[in-house]
């Protein structure tokens, strides 16, 4: 998979997120953060050859139909994940389309099937992304979890028609995020505290000081975001 700096992610996101708000809006969709993610990994920012020279970034394949109507396509090697932990590499067919928006429009033509008409009905991206695992869009086995860190790590979800980003209030001169919940009368527990972590950052949340010392330092910024 090409590689891509944190310049290059944000650069595509303001390249690829008004194509896909703009045509999921027209669709009837109303979560677009974890289509922005699928741009992002499937197609590595559009550094990806399936992205760059396909236009295709969403990782779509053919069907027979696809080549039967004489549609372009790529014929290149990808990797799949159908036993846990296990990777082959394999060659496939992949859609291709004639620059960006066309390739946007065809992941929506692609979802428009019966087999994904759960996505419309999504209320926020993690939903989304479990969508899409149950319909078996990918075969990896943390494809759920990937899609939600990066719309975490880039707040991909300000782009998603109901969702108002929301912030706790800032309080300052707390020992701890402990604490610090308690004082404003929200759930400090260790499963909460884990749903703020998860909203805020994008590692594992292992209840250590230096993860909690960031949720605090965050909270005294007033830029915790509440899950």
């Amino acid at each position: 998979m090409a590689k891509y700096t944190e310049s290059e992610a944000k650069q595509f996101i303001e390249h690829i997120a008004p194509m896909i708000v703009n045509e999921g809006t027209k669709r009837g969709y109303k979560v677009f953060s974890t289509t922005i993610a699928q741009a992002i990994i499937e197609g590595a920012c559009g550094k990806s050859t399936l992205a760059r020279d396909y236009h295709n970034h969403f990782g779509m394949k053919t069907g027979k139909s696809w080549r039967q109507a004489g549609k372009p396509y790529a014929h290149l090697k990808t990797k799949e994940e159908y036993q846990k932990g296990v990777l082959v590499e394999i060659y496939a067919d992949f859609r291709s389309y004639v620059d960006d928006l066309a390739g946007v429009a065809g992941y929506y033509d692609f979802i428009s099937t019966s087999r994904y008409a759960n996505l419309k009905t999504a209320r926020n991206y993690e939903e989304y992304a479990q969508f899409l695992k149950k319909d078996a869009w990918a075969t990896s086995s943390v494809y759920v979890d990937t899609l939600c860190k990066t719309v975490r790590k880039y707040s991909l979800f300000v782009y998603d028609k109901e969702f108002k980003v929301e912030y706790f209030p800032r309080i300052v001169g707390q020992n701890s995020i402990v604490e610090a919940l308690d004082s404003l009368g929200v759930d400090s527990s260790r499963a909460y505290r884990k749903k703020i972590y998860q909203m805020n950052f994008t590692d594992e949340y292992k209840y250590t000081a230096v993860q909690n010392m960031k949720l605090l330092s965050l909270l005294e910024q007033g830029r915790l975001i509440k899950p």
